[in-house]
C-alpha cells in the first residue's frame, strides 16, 4: 500500500522492556475488545473466510509472547535446515518467509524480536552498549508477521549527532530534533502498530487491499 493507517503512542520514561510489554497488552486489549463486542463477526470470518481465524485469536490472548533478540532469531533460522528464498546471515533484513516460519511452525505464537543491528535502523534508536545493535523491536504474529515496529529513541545528544554522521545525514537538517535533545527530554520509547495489519489478523483476511476502503498502491493513479 501506498497509504495505510498507523497508530502510534510516545511513552515517557519508557525503556525497551516497558516498550514491549506495552505493545503485546495494546494487541491482546484489541482482540479482546473483539472478541468480547464482535463475537458474531469473528466467527463469521471463521466459518467463511479462515476457519483458524478464532484459534488464531485464542491463543495469542492465551500465551505470554516470546521475546526472542535479533542474534537468536538468525541463529534458529541458520539451523532450521530450511532453502530460504532470501539468504539468513547476520545484519541481514528478516523477511516475511523468516517471519511466517518463526511464528507459525517453531514457535507457534508471537514473538517480538528485538536488539536489531544499528545498520538496519534508524538514527533515533538507542545504541547498546555492544556498540553493534540498538533497542528497536518487532512484533510478529502468525499469518501477518511483523505487526508492530517500535524502539527506545536516543536521548543522548553526542550519540544522536554521531548516528546522524554515521547514516549520512546532515545535521543542519535535523537542528530542530537536536534541539528536542539539548534543551531538555527524557528516555522515552514508542512503536507504531499497523491497522490494516491488525485487521487482517483479527478478519482471517488474505489480502491487505480487501482490509481498507480505498486501497491505494504505488503506480495505480493514472492522472
Amino acid at each position: 500500500l501506498a497509504e495505510f493507517w498507523m497508530v502510534e503512542p510516545e511513552m515517557p520514561f519508557y525503556e525497551l522492556d516497558d516498550d514491549m510489554q506495552l505493545a503485546e497488552d495494546f494487541i491482546k486489549t484489541i482482540i479482546q475488545a473483539c472478541v468480547d463486542h464482535c463475537g458474531d463477526d469473528i466467527q463469521f470470518f471463521n466459518d467463511r473466510i479462515d476457519k483458524t481465524v478464532r484459534e488464531t485469536l485464542d491463543n495469542i490472548l492465551g500465551h505470554e509472547f516470546k521475546r526472542v533478540s535479533y542474534t537468536e532469531a538468525v541463529d534458529l533460522l541458520t539451523s532450521s535446515g530450511k532453502s530460504w528464498e532470501y539468504p539468513v546471515s547476520w545484519g541481514a533484513n528478516l523477511q516475511a518467509e523468516h517471519e511466517r516460519w518463526l511464528t507459525e511452525q517453531h514457535f507457534k505464537q508471537p514473538i517480538i524480536v528485538y536488539d536489531y543491528p544499528r545498520s538496519l535502523k534508524p538514527f533515533y534508536m538507542y545504541c547498546n552498549d555492544d556498540g553493534k545493535t540498538v533497542r528497536a523491536m518487532d512484533v510478529l504474529v502468525p499469518r501477518v508477521g511483523e505487526i508492530i515496529g517500535g524502539s527506545q529513541r536516543e536521548h543522548r545528544l553526542d550519540v544522536l549527532e554521531q548516528r546522524l554522521e554515521e547514516c549520512g545525514l546532515e545535521a543542519d537538517d535535523y537542528w530542530w530534533y537536536l534541539d528536542l535533545r539539548r534543551y531538555g527530554t527524557v528516555p522515552h520509547s514508542g512503536f507504531g502498530l499497523g491497522l490494516e495489519r491488525m485487521i487482517l489478523l483479527v478478519t482471517g483476511m488474505q489480502n491487505i487491499r480487501d482490509v481498507i476502503p480505498f486501497p491505494r498502491t504505488p503506480g495505480s493513479a493514472e492522472f
